[in-house]
Order: C-alpha cells, then structure tokens, then sequence
C-alpha cells in the first residue's frame, strides 16, 4: 500500500488534488491547461478573499507582459469546466473593477493509510474546525483479486453494532450522492434554460499603440463586427449609429451596457504592428458582468476578413447562435489609406447634420480616390449625395444631388451587388425618377441582403407612407425602433407613424424617448407639441413649443401660434402669425402647415386655396392629406374629399 498521504479540496461534486495537482468530478478528471489548473488554486486557495487583477496576473505570469483579457478568458474558461453558465456565480464571483473572489463552500480533506495506530483511517480537516472525523480508508494501489474485507473496530459496541454503523454510512453516502446528482441536474436544466442575449451592442474596440494611423480603427472592427452579426440567428445587434459615440469612451462596458439596454456588450482591443494585428474580444453580459466568451488573436492583416469572420463564429457559437452562411460578401479596403480615409467618413455620417454631411462626403470622396473598388465607400457616398438635397441639409441641389447618387450607386453595385446600402440609395434614386414599382424592388433586395438593416428599414417605411400604405410603412418603423432602439430618428419616426395613425399616447411616448435620447433634435420636440394639442394639453404642448426656441425659432412660433389659437386665444395667435409672415424663414413652412394655420384661426378657405395649389405628384404633403390628424378640421368640409379624390386620380 502506498504511504503517502492524499490531500485534495473539495467542493460541490468537485475534488482539487493537491498532490496531483487535478481536477476530479467524480471519477472523470476534468481537462484543464496547466495554467488554468495554476488559476483555480489561487482562487481556491484564497477562498473568500478577493483577489485583485493585479494580484492574479503578477501570480500566473511573474515577469511577462500579459493583456487583461488573458485572465479575462482564463476565468471564463474555468467557469465553463465548472458548469457556471447561468446567472448564478455559484464558484468564481467577479468583483467589479477589482478582482475575482472564490466563494464555494471548501473543505481540505487529507486522505491516507496513515502512521502507527491509524489503522488506514481518513482525516478530514475542515476549513472552519479542528473537528477530525473518521472515514473510510481510500485504496491508492491496485485492487487485489480477491480484497479484503472493511474492518472497523468498535471495542465496546461489537462487530454487530459496527456492521450496521457502516451500513448507515454507505446509505447516507448513497443518499447524499443522489441529492448531488439531483442538484447537479436541476442546476443543469437551470443554466441552460439561461435565455441567450437577444440584444447586443458591438463597441469601437479600443486601439492600442499609437493613435495616429489607426485613431478609428476600433470604430471599423467595431462596424465590421456589426455587419457580420447582423445576421445572427435570434438576436438584434444595435447598428454602428447607436454605438459610434462610443469611440473614445470614459465609462466601463456596464455603464454603455445600461445607458443602452442590451442584454449584452462584445468589446475588445486592436492593435495593429506592421503586417499584423493583434485583437482580444469578449462579450459581457450585462445583467452581473460576466463575459460569456472571450479570445485573443494574432493574425496577419492580409487574413483581416478571416479574422473578423472567426470573431463573429466564435461569440456567435459561445451563446448558442448561429450567424447565417448566407451572409453579404461585403469585403472593405485593404488599402489603409482608403480604410482611414472611409472610418472617417463613417464617423461623420453617424453624426450627420448641416456641418457633418459635407464632412463625411469629403471623406468618402478620398476613400474612393484612394481605391477605386472600395464598394462600400461607394455606396456611403451616394448615401451622402442623396441626403444632400434633403430638408435639413441643403447643401446642393436636388437635380445634382440625384444625378451623383445614381453615379455612386450604379458602381458600388458593378463591383459588388451584395451590398445593402447601395441597393438602398438605388432605391431613392428610382423613386426619384417616379419608378415606385423599381424603388420597391430595390428597397426589398437592400433588406434580402441584410434584414436586420434599420436604416433600410426606415426609409423603406417613408416609401410605403409615401405610396398610402399606412398600416405597412407603420410595422417598417415599428421594425426600425427595434433594430435601432437607442436611435432619436428611429424612434421620433415611429412616433410620427403613430400620429397618422392616431395613436396619440403611442406618439407622445416615442416623441419623449427620442427627446429623452438627443435634448436638442427639433422635430419630435415639436410633434410631442402637436400630439399635446391632440389631446387638448394646451399648457404642456405651449411648454414644448417654448423649448424649441433656441433650437428652432420658426417651428416653435408656429406650434405657438397654432396652440393658442386651439386654446381659444385667438389675439396672441394672430400676433405670432403675422410675425411669421414678416419673418424670411417663413419660406422654411410648408403649404400644408400654413393650411393648418388658416383653418385653427378660422379662416378655412384660405387653407383650401393653399391646398389646392400642391402638386400632383407623390410627397409627404399629399401623404398628409390622407392621414394627418391636424387636417381634421377640414375633413369635415366636402371640399377637402373633392381634394383628395383629384390627387388621387392624378397619381403619378
């Protein structure tokens, strides 16, 4: 028999050895790495303390320099062959910004034949007593042929009363082991019943080294990552506009996790040496922080589009997704100053507004010029011409506009018909041209392509508006907020939806949240004014109108204008309109507002008379004539069905 005394910790249904340095679960030893197995004693070891980050890294990798994520993936590693994939961190609990604590219950039990007078007993020493109990004696050489029997003295009670006080330990061991199992599989059916994220943020990855050339490439990995997972089986991944002000953060991942809503963050590093590029990525969840996977790579920056491939399958397959193989060929530049030269312009498109614009479509201009196969930078830069003539930005008119959309469209799509925004720009430029039935076609590819295309879908929404189909373009911006929920457009877009729908309380709500989302944006500022109204809320609508002034002193006269004259304060209304009519903005109202104006001040035939000068073409003018409840008033007026019944028979 082998003297040596057998030392090992016990928890759960797990046994640590000591002597042989292993990890048992009952019978079967669990594989881990000997670096992994050199993580778990510093955590057991110190059961109930924290360690520090610090602490465990100068621990494991004395005098090496190692990134944070290796430990980061050391301990979900460890968590995994420990069976903690639920909510519960039953054995490795993380300490915010600090460290990682082991918090089962552990015992140190040494097992042995022992010196003279042991008679091969076993001493289990637990870790809060000095109390010695007697057990069992554990066979370390082989099993004999024939083995002896147990022998247990008991002196004064007799072999009788020993049989039966080793029977009952046998039944208590069994009954013991069953509980164990049964816990082990509730514990099972518990963790897996773990619902999966089913919304997820990408953030810029952190750049690490210098910043000069690669000041945004954790933003590209970022919308690289973003439109790869945007296929992701069961799952929304927000779009780069929800999480791009996230490029040079301050706050941790559990901040940006809550100010988002999502279920969980993929975050990381980036850094690019030469030929190469180094990437650490986890995913976090957000409800206790835990990183549900995490991987280090080390590749050549040839193999870029493999890599970020590789990323996307691996978190994908960590939560039980599947990215779907029928993803969007989309490759981006290799070229890094086209690359550079297109985050940039990325950068500035997410933040679009009268002084961005320009700003991304120059950036734009020198990605193409840079590489002229840049598909993708393209197709952003038709995006950015077509926007151009749009309200709100006005920086060329809207014949150029289109005639250099149609241009970037047409060859993004000769070099690659796989890519979502192209098809979409497409489709504006078609509607454009009076094809609705070819911008129809050309919005439903961009979608085939990339489903979960939030942009797409919102646009797509305003064409359906646009075409009289209420109830279809409603259920597209219903699809844009929960793709995009963090978005004031998508969510200030479903709110005007809602009022032509005559959801008012809907409208008031998503009105609020995109305000809640941007203080500034002018637009659902003004339509929460306008719902107020509908509701006969003079005072709250006046208080919103008040706010626009700084931002927008046009739209808050006229919200004032019209709420006075709604509250029966017809004086203080005329005063403001005939400040309108004085000022040089009054060009930035449109004939159908300025109806409305008429008919709350009672003067309904000059609506008319305004009302029937609109063009017969398709507009969001005409569109409101079917559904704006502002129009109310005049619906009831027999001139207004003649109205709609001409523009109805001269649709284009």
């Amino acid at each position: 028999m082998n003297n040596q005394a057998f030392r090992y910790y016990e928890f759960g249904p797990f046994r640590l050895s000591i002597t042989d340095r292993l990890l048992m679960r009952g019978d079967t030893v669990v594989s881990l790495t000997p670096k992994l197995v050199d993580t778990l004693f510093l955590l057991v070891e110190n059961n109930g303390h924290v360690l520090s980050k610090d602490q465990l890294m100068d621990s494991l990798w004395p005098n090496t320099f190692v990134e944070e994520s290796s430990l980061t993936q050391n301990i979900s590693l460890l968590r995994k062959a420990l069976a903690e994939t639920g909510e519960t961190q039953q054995y490795i609990e993380t300490i915010p910004k600090r460290g990682y604590r082991f918090v089962g219950e552990v015992e140190e039990r040494v097992l042995g034949n022992g010196t003279s007078g042991s008679n091969g007993q076993l001493l289990l020493h637990e870790s809060m007593s000095t109390q010695v109990f007697i057990e069992e004696q554990l066979m370390t050489d082989p099993a004999p042929a024939a083995p002896a029997p147990l022998i247990i003295d008991y002196p004064r009670h007799g072999y009788a009363r020993a049989y039966w006080k080793y029977a009952t330990l046998v039944l208590g061991v069994l009954l013991l082991a069953s509980a164990a199992a049964a816990y082990a599989i509730y514990r099972t059916r518990s963790l897996n019943s773990q619902s999966p994220p089913k919304l997820i943020a990408v953030l810029p990855f952190k750049t690490v080294g210098a910043q000069s050339e690669s000041e945004l490439m954790g933003l590209g990995m970022a919308d690289a990552l973003i439109l790869r997972l945007n296929r992701l089986e069961g799952a929304t991944v927000l779009p780069t506009g929800s999480v791009f002000r996230y490029t040079n953060r301050e706050k941790d991942t559990t901040a940006i996790a809550h100010d988002l809503g999502v279920d969980a963050v993929l975050d990381g590093t980036v850094q690019r040496d030469g030929d190469r590029i180094r990437v650490t990525a986890q995913l976090i969840r957000s409800s206790d922080g835990k990183a549900l996977w995490s991987q280090s790579f080390d590749e050549s920056y040839k193999d870029l589009f493999s890599l970020q491939d590789s990323i996307s399958e691996q978190m994908a397959n960590a939560v039980g997704r599947q990215v779907w193989k029928a993803a969007a060929a989309r490759k981006d530049s290799l070229n890094p100053e086209a690359q550079q030269a297109y985050l940039m312009g990325l950068y500035f498109w997410n933040r679009r507004n009268r002084e961005n614009l320009p700003k991304a479509t120059q950036y734009f201009e020198q990605a193409v010029q840079k590489d002229s196969s840049f598909a993708l930078a393209h197709a952003m830069l038709g995006d950015c011409y077509f926007l151009s003539s749009q309200e709100g930005y006005d920086s060329l008119s809207v014949e150029e506009s289109f005639k250099r959309a149609r241009a970037s469209a047409a060859t993004a799509l000769a070099l690659n018909d796989q890519i979502a925004e192209a098809h979409m720009v497409q489709a504006e430029v078609l509607w454009y041209d009076h094809d609705p039935e070819g911008a129809d076609r050309a919005f439903r590819r961009a979608l085939e392509i990339n489903p979960n295309y939030a942009v797409g879908h919102l646009r797509y929404g305003y064409f359906l508006l646009g075409g009289e189909l209420l109830a279809e373009a409603l259920r597209e911006m219903e699809r844009a907020q929960q793709l995009d929920p963090v978005s004031p457009v998508s969510n200030s877009s479903l709110a005007l939806l809602l009022f032509m729908t005559r959801d008012i309380d809907g409208s008031i709500k998503y009105n609020q949240r995109a305000i809640e989302l941007q203080p500034d944006i002018a637009a659902p500022r003004y339509n929460l004014g306008v719902s107020y109204l509908k509701k006969q809320m003079f005072a709250e609508a006046l208080a919103e109108f008040e706010k626009l002034e700084n931002t927008d002193a046009v739209m808050s006269k006229l919200g004032k204008t019209k709420a006075q004259a709604l509250a029966g304060n017809l004086a203080a209304a005329r005063q403001n309109f005939s400040e309108i009519m004085r000022s040089s903005d009054r060009k930035m109202i449109g004939a159908v507002d300025f109806a409305i104006l008429y008919s709350t001040l009672g003067e309904k035939d000059k609506a008319f008379k305004l009302l029937d000068e609109l063009p017969y073409r398709k507009s969001m003018a005409i569109t409101r004539l079917r559904f704006d409840p502002e129009l109310d008033e005049l619906r009831s007026d027999p001139r207004f069905a003649e109205l709609v019944a001409r523009h109805q028979s001269g649709k284009l």
